[in-house]
């Protein structure tokens, strides 16, 4: 090859590396930022002073740093149902682009595999983000309501309060009278936690199932630390290390299909505060959000405000996310007709 030969070639190949490394510079910068200059709104599927709205809310002071742009975050607490109607909305009428997403129940998962007409949504079909945090599940009572031991549940009557037909607070408790055999009288229409907890310190209810053992440390720290609060019983498929003397009600299971409905039922736990874009959302802007999660779970600052808040943070990155959502939804059909009819049934 000759001279000029051979400078052509270099100028050619030059030339190729410029127009390359351009290209992927200007790949970068079109999906950066998008995020400058806009909102991100973190739906809560709780009221403010809710656990689900405490995860938001400390969320939402750290996420913006990790996210080239740096947007405004804003938290939206969209309550009504349990988590039905923030499920719902993200899956059906927020924006698809990236600007939005939300903290969802793993309960509300299950009423799609149960055909609830409330559910319309593809659990499999969302963005999911991450997870937050897992979690183990309470049954509370008022130390004023009589209530000492888990035998109690079995032996009279105890008025507990719910939020809607999508919520653990709810489903529990109807499948721990149906399935168990206890006489838990459900009171359904209070919008969240922070609710209950006035309508117990009122002597309007007894107490609550569908309180983690996260809320309990943090929203009912007072009322657990002087006694007006007692912890009678844990729901899950295992107990919260901190209270290894709680009985589970699990263990109250007669039978091994009694247990495999409750298993199925508990497995949201697992998901205890998962996060979803709406599905649609682009590639890119969801592969910055997910890391941008990722880094936040890691971030320094934001783990030490959780230790100060009494939030437990168990992360799970998106794609292991949607794995857990995707094994849920091949349980057996045996075992989720059982738990669906028994959640039909009238409720006490």
């Amino acid at each position: 090859m000759n001279i000029h030969s051979r400078m052509r070639a270099i100028t050619a190949s030059v030339f190729a590396l410029t127009m390359l490394a351009s290209s992927t510079a200007a790949h970068a910068q079109e999906a950066e930022p998008f995020f400058k200059n806009r909102q991100l709104t973190l739906g809560a599927s709780s009221t403010a002073g809710g656990s689900y709205d405490a995860y938001m809310r400390l969320l939402s002071r750290h996420i913006a740093r990790h996210i080239p742009g740096n947007p405004t975050v804003v938290v939206q607490n969209v309550p009504a149902g349990g988590g039905m109607a923030l499920a719902n909305m993200i899956y059906n009428t927020a924006p698809k682009d990236g600007t939005y997403i939300g903290v969802l129940h793993g309960s509300t998962l299950l009423e799609e595999i149960y055909k609830s007409d409330q559910a319309h949504f593809e659990a499999v079909r969302y963005a999911w983000v991450g997870n937050m945090s897992s979690e183990v599940d309470t049954c509370v009572a008022t130390a004023a309501s009589g209530v000492k031991s888990i035998n109690d549940f079995f032996t009279r009557e105890v008025v507990m309060g719910a939020t809607g037909a999508g919520a653990q607070s709810y489903s529990f408790p109807v499948l721990y009278n149906k399935i168990l055999g206890a006489k838990v009288k459900i009171v359904a229409g209070y919008p969240g936690t922070p609710e209950r907890v006035v309508a117990m310190e009122r002597g309007e209810l007894q107490g609550a199932c569908g309180i983690t053992t996260t809320s309990y440390r943090s929203v009912l720290e007072r009322q657990a630390r002087d006694g007006t609060v007692i912890m009678i019983a844990q729901g899950g498929g295992r107990k919260d290390h901190r209270y290894p003397d709680v009985p589970l009600m699990l263990d109250q299971a007669k039978t091994p299909e009694d247990r495999q409905a409750l298993q199925f039922v508990y497995s949201p736990l697992d998901l205890g505060r998962p996060i979803a874009a709406p599905p649609e959302t682009p590639a890119d802007r969801l592969a910055i959000l997910r890391k941008a999660f990722d880094d936040t779970m890691r971030d320094k600052e934001f783990l030490d405000e959780a230790a100060r808040l009494k939030i437990d943070i168990e992360p799970m990155d998106g794609p292991t996310t949607a794995g857990v959502v995707s094994r849920l939804f091949a349980t057996p059909k045996s075992i989720i007709d059982r738990v669906a009819a028994a959640l039909a049934q009238k409720s006490n």
